[in-house]
């Protein structure tokens, strides 16, 4: 079977790595819970959209040459 390529996903996976830093940066430095929590939502949100596209990929191009 041939897999669909998602290099196209991984821009938005160095973006979320350098998120997840921050974070950690944040944590490092005592910032306020609300702001390090606003991060980690963003974080999730981007993790959300990567997985949709990935996902929709699947389903586009894996699910239907399956078929």
């Amino acid at each position: 079977m041939i897999h669909p390529c998602h290099r196209k996903q991984i821009p938005s996976l160095k973006r979320i790595e350098g998120q997840l830093r921050g974070i950690t940066k944040m944590i490092d430095e005592d910032k306020y819970c609300i702001d390090i929590l606003n991060q980690i939502k963003a974080v999730k949100n981007s993790i959300t959209a990567v997985e949709g596209k990935i996902l929709k990929t699947h389903l586009r191009e894996c699910i239907k040459n399956s078929l």
